[in-house]
């Protein structure tokens, strides 16, 4: 080696030594959670670079180390390029733009360690837990082969960086889309993942509703000033896409939230047509007087049935009850069942009283 070289070596060695054991950690993690294939691409990508860093001779090293980053920037190109389209769209709101961010990474990849950690550590209860990683794999299965490369608000939304100035909304828009109708979803605790999303846009097919899914911050407080701020400009944007009839749903800490926030009024030019809480209910909420779907797995521990039993109860020809033998995570690990209740309600709402009174 020539010997105007050995400094730029020495520093490459060092700089192998440290990104070395992160890409042989991500390598490893990558084939403990079944990683997606841009996860293995990244993984692959950063032990090819790190045996380039550390190897000899020159000409070995500069042809691995060219490789590694080759594919790395290979992957991150292509979710870059194809990891948001016009049926499923993630947008920064209430200013239009996106963050690009949000398309480096595959969803499943952050999800399932994230998932795998909590079980792990024993922050999930294990009787609501015991489906959970198989089932968030089987979604995102799904995911995959229906819509191919999407974009995920939970990296921007981990990073803090949402607020009501500006927050990522994931927007599904279905094939034929009703001119004036949206299905508004406020997610849970941990962030807004597009997997949750796209579940619920699978029950809006059926009234040929837009979904959107507006992001607050990783606790999902969406009962909080910042949280009813986001709820209002969202609603304001999709008045100026021409909705005027909305659903608002939820999930887990997004149920309650959207119970709380349901009872405020619209902005003008906004008719709120029905609720639809997933998981999750405030029992002292003042709720609308429109119809509400409880949707609801009855072994949960995390937002225990009965506080949406008694909701139900209170509320009652109002209310829709509706669940299955599960616990928090009964979305997912019913998914079916659960998609099919929803959209069996929602075309319900949208029938004219004629239509009613004729059965």
């Amino acid at each position: 080696m020539n010997a105007s070289r050995h400094p730029r070596a020495r520093a490459a060695f060092v700089l192998g030594l440290f990104v070395g054991p992160l890409a042989v950690g991500l390598f490893v993690l990558a084939a403990c959670i079944g990683a997606s294939a841009s996860g293995w691409g990244y993984a692959l990508g950063g032990v090819v670079l790190s045996l380039g860093l550390l190897t000899k001779p020159w000409r070995t090293r500069g042809g691995l180390t060219r490789a590694g980053l080759g594919l790395l920037v290979t992957v991150a190109a292509v979710r870059l390029a194809g990891a948001d389209g016009p049926r499923m769209r993630t947008e920064r709101l209430p200013a239009p733009g996106t963050r690009y961010l949000n398309r480096l990474v595959d969803e499943r990849d952050g999800t399932l360690l994230a998932a795998h950690v909590l079980w792990r550590t024993g922050r999930i209860p294990a009787s609501d837990a015991a489906e959970f990683i198989p089932s968030l794999e089987s979604a995102f299965d799904r995911l995959a082969q229906e819509e191919g490369l999407v974009a995920t608000p939970a990296i921007s939304t981990w990073l803090g960086l949402q607020s009501p100035e500006s927050f990522d909304t994931v927007v599904i828009t279905p094939e034929k889309p009703s001119p004036d109708t949206a299905v508004v979803m406020l997610h849970g605790y941990a962030g807004n993942f597009t997997v949750y999303c796209w579940q619920l846009a699978r029950a809006a097919r059926a009234i040929s509703a837009r979904t959107v899914c507006p992001s607050v911050g990783p606790a999902g407080d969406w009962w909080s000033a910042d949280g009813a701020r986001t709820l209002e400009r969202t609603l304001v944007w999709l008045r100026s896409q021409g909705i005027r009839r909305v659903y608002l749903a939820g999930l887990s800490n997004g149920a309650v939230g959207a119970h709380v926030l349901g009872g405020r009024a619209m902005p003008a030019g906004i008719e709120l047509r029905g609720l639809v809480l997933i998981s999750g209910a405030e029992a002292r909420a003042s709720a609308p007087r429109v119809p509400i779907l409880l949707v609801q797995g009855t072994r949960d521990t995390m937002m225990p049935a009965r506080i949406a039993r008694n909701v139900a109860t209170r509320l009652g020809r109002r209310a829709t009850w509706f669940e299955v033998d599960s616990g928090h995570f009964a979305f997912l690990d019913h998914h079916e069942a659960c998609e099919q209740a929803i959209a069996t309600w929602l075309l319900m709402q949208e029938e004219s009283p004629r239509e009613r009174t004729s059965r």
